[in-house]
């Protein structure tokens, strides 16, 4: 039995303004795709989705839509309590808070999956789900989309995406290409595409400056030919040229011609560009001047709450030097107070040594009349290339550190932000969310440099793969305690 077409995009053309945001031939979903689209943060992810559901119509192309689509957008409406499921709301723990007139981002998000999975549709559009969502929430959502047919998911949660996609979709420059498997099987298919250029490419550049090489004899051979040796006469240099039947025009002729014809090869060759390779150059850690104690941030019987809301009682905390520490725990449990506690150094004493480096939520350490560079060099200790290569490693290129901050996006200026820390003076990094707002090729460079960055680190994350690749240790809170998890 065939499968079912789902819908199908044809020669689909979208520009704003002078931009051109999708430029794809063919795109179709059938049932039982799985499908995460992948993609720098402004390539078209979420326009893809409101093309391909009908909520936007392309300047060119024809969509089909066979089917009637649940399409999850954040914050997106209101909802009826009447077509709610009750057994959907109870599992998503939001039945009192469907009846509020406000609600948080985590609760909003809750209803919305609870309205999502009390649907009969056949395909789902899920623009960032995940959003809000503590880790409890993150895992219900793994295991429900399992009953979902067919979905276009995005998302920078890579852990769901291994859990639950059995495609994906990358946009870049407007066109997709697809890769069979998860997120983690895409990766590897891109890393073995990038050997494979880089292979093709080097043996390019072998084959074309081997041709160089035989051209330039061949040049040679032909200039040699018409030269008299020295120790010849000329009329003995005729003669021998009349014996040996070729007159040394007709020689050079014949070699000049062989020699264009290996120059014709190297023209016709097919150029292999390079693929880019990340900057390597990392920051000299020992400017900072870092704390040698073997423990840098100690808290002994901490109490604190809001109110009558008891968040932390009696708990302990320790951070060892060089350490990088997760902290865990549901929404609401404290743990951006525990982080704004270190900060303040409330309840914890912080070595003297220790230079606390963390981003603000309204980044107002950033100047935004002034240009990307601008704003990393004031605050730098590194010399200008190193500072650069942050950047760089960062995803902000060339083009973009010559831009003004407040010409950036939101997610452009929390990676400027980052890169300002790490060529700060500061040597203990005090990090809430540190992916929000990041697309996954930024959260991918992020986490190479917090595996690499020499300080100390202490961080929350609701991302478990970010989590399982950056902490050397993890404390959850629960129940007022922070306890270690093995």
């Amino acid at each position: 039995m065939s499968e079912k077409r789902l819908l199908q995009a044809e020669n689909v053309r979208l520009s704003y303004g002078e931009q051109e945001v999708l430029n794809f031939n063919l795109f179709q979903l059938y049932e039982g795709d799985k499908v995460g689209l992948v993609g720098a943060n402004g390539v078209g992810k979420t326009t893809l989705l409101e093309v391909l559901s009908g909520k936007l119509r392309p300047d060119e192309g024809k969509v089909r839509l066979d089917c009637d689509p649940f399409y999850f957008k954040q914050f997106e409406g209101s909802w009826d309590v009447g077509e709610l499921d009750g057994k959907e709301v109870k599992t998503f723990g939001v039945r009192e808070q469907v009846w509020q007139d406000t609600v948080s981002g985590g609760e909003n998000t809750r209803i919305r999956l609870a309205e999502l999975f009390g649907s009969d549709k056949p395909v789902a559009f899920l623009d960032e789900p995940t959003a809000n969502l503590d880790v409890s929430g993150r895992r219900l959502l793994a295991e429900r989309l399992g009953s979902v047919p067919s979905f276009l998911l995005v998302s920078h949660d890579r852990m769901l995406m291994n859990a639950v996609c059995n495609k994906i979709v990358e946009i870049v420059d407007g066109k997709l290409y697809e890769y069979a498997g998860n997120y983690e099987e895409y990766q590897a298919q891109k890393a073995e595409k990038t050997q494979r250029a880089q292979t093709e490419y080097e043996q390019y550049v072998a084959e074309k400056k081997r041709l160089s090489k035989v051209y330039e004899s061949k040049k040679n051979q032909a200039k040699d030919m018409v030269k008299k040796p020295k120790n010849m006469s000329y009329s003995e240099y005729k003669m021998r040229n009349f014996i040996g039947g070729h007159m040394p025009v007709d020689r050079v002729l014949s070699m000049e011609k062989s020699a264009k014809n290996v120059l014709k090869r190297m023209e016709h060759m097919e150029v292999k560009e390079k693929p880019k390779e990340a900057p390597r150059i990392r920051p000299d850690f020992r400017l900072t001047n870092p704390p040698k104690n073997p423990i840098v941030i100690r808290g002994e019987s901490i109490t604190f709450g809001y109110d009558e809301h008891l968040l932390f009682d009696d708990a302990a905390l320790i951070i060892e030097n060089g350490s990088k520490v997760a902290i865990l725990g549901d929404n609401g449990v404290g743990k951006s107070t525990l982080m704004h506690m270190i900060q303040n150094r409330e309840q914890v004493y912080v070595v003297p040594a220790a230079k606390l480096g963390f981003v603000s939520q309204n980044l107002s350490e950033l100047d935004f009349e002034k240009s990307v560079l601008w704003n990393a060099m004031h605050v730098s200790i590194q010399k200008e290339d190193v500072t650069r290569t942050v950047l760089a490693r960062l995803l902000l290129g060339k083009r973009d550190i010559e831009k003004k901050v407040g010409d950036l996006s939101g997610g452009e200026r929390m990676k400027l932000a980052f890169a300002m820390l790490f060529v700060s003076d500061v040597n203990v990094l005090i990090l809430d969310e540190p992916t929000n707002y990041l697309d996954l090729p930024s959260m991918e460079a992020m986490e190479q440099m917090l595996r690499e960055y020499e300080g100390t680190l202490v961080f929350v994350s609701h991302d478990m793969e970010f989590v399982e690749h950056v902490a050397t240790k993890k404390l959850l809170l629960k129940d007022r305690k922070l306890v270690e998890m093995e």
